[in-house]
């Protein structure tokens, strides 16, 4: 029977407890050995989580991550031991990330933490914005912005803006996209959950600055994670039936496949790990970090060419050049 939310936090709790205080077990899990190093990452469980997790590892800090599953929490803390603290919670849960992060406080000992990772988020699906539920829209901005300041709101005392704490104000790596700055048909909740991101780190980050507060925006590309998996296998056509948009969702559905089996298409988690750290570690990091392969095709031509030649290059690679047959000029071929 699953727990309530109550029954995971005493489990936890009665975790660090047997880890702090049973000398005949060895090496304590759990324990803080460098209170410099200590890092909060939500989403840890797989994909960019998990390879962040373990590069901060292997740097020698301490990492709380945030999983929602207990089977996820035993096999984090036994892969990682002492380096690692699961966190039981939902972004989405607000009571439950503010008894989070009120554990965490009472694990740092008046001291600051090192960084807040803001990664879980999810991908929808592929629909047309007229064919788009509403409670799709819902689910994704809730998630991928909303839940994210809920998160930054509960550890904010811990990264600089409570003043009695001690140490260097941390850092606010918020987890966004390629796709937070320009968007391909059919994926628009996701880009504009992303985009929405992008501008609440921009006023954040412009609101923490007298705090010492870096906020900085990760935007990776395709990167081999869960996500990109759910987005193949829920890209199927979920618009209304007959809607004019199907073919077109199917050719775009079609295209992910193919692009997804593309060797060098993906970066592993990894590379996002190692360039987490190097941030986290940055006297003066940057405010916006692009980790994607195919740098031109999938950065510079998008964000830096005419809007006019992107939407000309979209429409080509997505099927869409040609007016439909309804619009079309009398002896033009059907695409």
């Amino acid at each position: 029977m699953a727990k309530t939310p109550q029954e995971q936090e005493s489990w936890l709790l009665a975790g660090w407890q047997r880890s702090q205080f049973d000398e005949d077990s060895g090496p304590s899990l759990g324990v803080i050995v460098n209170i410099d190093r200590v890092v909060v990452v939500t989403g840890v469980s797989s994909g960019i989580g998990y390879g962040i997790t373990k590069s901060l590892i292997a740097h020698q800090c301490h990492v709380f991550g945030s999983v929602r599953k207990e089977a996820d929490a035993k096999r984090l803390q036994a892969e990682f031991g002492d380096f690692f603290t699961p966190l039981l919670f939902d972004v989405t849960d607000e009571e439950a990330v503010t008894r989070a992060a009120a554990e965490v406080r009472s694990r740092m000992k008046g001291h600051f933490l090192l960084g807040l990772v803001n990664n879980a988020g999810i991908h929808v699906g592929m629909d047309a914005v007229a064919d788009l539920p509403i409670s799709k829209l819902r689910k994704q901005l809730d998630v991928n912005l909303i839940a994210q300041v809920s998160v930054t709101q509960a550890f904010l005392p811990l990264l600089g803006t409570d003043l009695t704490l001690k140490g260097k104000p941390g850092k606010i790596l918020n987890m966004s996209s390629i796709y937070g700055s320009y968007t391909l048909p059919f994926s628009s909740a996701y880009s504009a959950s992303k985009a929405g991101l992008n501008a609440m780190s921009e006023g954040l980050r412009r609101e923490l600055k007298p705090f010492g507060v870096d906020v900085v925006i990760i935007a990776p590309g395709p990167i081999q994670t869960e996500i990109w998996g759910d987005l193949v296998r829920n890209a199927e056509p979920t618009t209304k039936k007959g809607s004019v948009f199907n073919g077109y969702v199917q050719n775009a559905h079609r295209l992910s496949e193919q692009e997804c089996s593309k060797p060098g298409w993906f970066w592993d988690s990894s590379v996002v790990g190692e360039r987490i750290w190097k941030v986290l570690s940055s006297k003066s990091p940057p405010v916006h970090v692009v980790i994607t392969p195919n740098w031109w095709l999938n950065w510079f031509g998008p964000t830096f060419f005419p809007r006019h030649l992107v939407d000309k290059e979209i429409a080509r690679r997505f099927r869409m050049s040609r007016p439909h047959k309804k619009y079309a000029s009398p002896g033009a071929k059907e695409e």
